[in-house]
């Protein structure tokens, strides 16, 4: 995905910088520029500065200060206006529903711009950032100092966050957005987990130095890399042995525990892999994944197990859900971590 609007921003002082990080967050999401794919950058590491400059930006990143100067400056009423444009809502956002909107703007932010970065991917910049700027003597004093002089609201700090957010953010965005996607979920097959009408954040790093465990939601492409995305949960890895009994799933002899399970066909069928298969032995490399809604989803019962290079990362996070029938938003799903 690029970011064609990024390199026409204007590196901004004094109220403008507020206007070009709201439009900088309000990209992030994707909204208006498309969900496609992007590479997953290599990150490099900087030279580390001196300790008391990462002291410093530790502080920062582990207190959610700067966090919270990022998600102060979100264009909530464009978020919005996206939001409605893509959902087919029945009737417009009332006042008290922009502040859930607030609500879960913010909470994507954090699992997109924080949650999913490399491993001190903020720090390791911040503390960058404060060595070209600051002196070690007035770095050590913000460190001595921070408890107190961090909350002020016309502090030094927070004129540094502020400094930082326009000179170095619309440089770091595009690192941390590619380690995410956005899908929007259109079929029964994950209820009551996910439904038709969710919005998820994908996490595309997830695999990266690490293998689909029992029980994470995927989202990956079906046969190949060519074919359409489907969403499912992994019931069993590599060597693993998947029996269905009776519309009950045992992986290498026990039954597996399956609190997520939706079943809305209680009678059990003769002669039908939905609900009677294997046992099979899941081959090298591959993963055999279901519906939690099981007799609504065309999952590995059907299709055969799925290649781990079709895997695109693991679902993470509801971030909007409107439900289709009525066009009403979900409130009670959306803003919800997906187990």
């Amino acid at each position: 995905m690029n970011f064609p609007c990024l390199v026409s921003l204007p590196r901004c002082h004094g109220y403008a910088w507020h206007s070009a990080v709201a439009r900088l967050l309000v990209l992030c999401l994707g909204f208006g520029t498309g969900c496609g794919l992007v590479p997953l950058p290599a990150s490099e590491d900087d030279e580390e500065p001196q300790t008391v400059f990462r002291t410093l930006a530790r502080l920062e990143v582990s207190s959610d200060r700067l966090y919270r100067a990022i998600a102060d400056q979100a264009d909530v009423a464009g978020y919005s206006q996206q939001l409605q444009l893509q959902s087919d809502l029945a009737g417009p956002l009332t006042p008290s529903d922009m502040e859930r909107v607030t609500e879960a703007f913010r909470s994507s932010l954090k699992v997109m711009l924080f949650d999913l970065a490399p491993a001190r991917f903020w720090e390791r910049h911040l503390a960058s950032y404060y060595a070209s700027t600051l002196s070690e003597e007035e770095a050590r004093t913000l460190v001595e100092t921070y408890e107190h002089v961090g909350r002020l609201p016309l502090s030094r700090l927070q004129e540094l966050r502020q400094t930082f957010l326009v000179d170095r953010l619309r440089d770091l965005l595009p690192e941390v957005r590619a380690r995410s996607y956005r899908f929007k979920v259109s079929h029964h097959a994950m209820a009551p987990t996910l439904l038709p009408g969710d919005f998820v954040i994908v996490d595309q790093a997830a695999y990266r130095t690490a293998h689909p465990q029992q029980g994470d939601v995927v989202l990956f492409r079906f046969p190949d890399d060519q074919g359409p995305l489907l969403i499912y949960r992994v019931i069993g890895v590599p060597g693993d042995q998947v029996q269905v009994r009776d519309q009950r799933v045992s992986v290498n002899g026990e039954a597996l525990p399956e609190p997520y399970v939706q079943h809305t066909d209680g009678r059990i069928l003769t002669g039908t892999v939905r609900d009677h298969l294997g046992p099979v032995t899941v081959p090298p490399d591959h993963y055999f994944v279901m519906g939690d809604n099981r007799e609504w989803s065309l999952d590995s019962r059907f299709l055969g197990t799925i290649s781990l290079e079709t895997i695109i990362g693991q679902a993470i996070f509801i971030y909007w859900s409107v439900d289709p029938g009525t066009g009403t938003p979900r409130w009670k799903h959306l803003n919800q971590p997906v187990r």
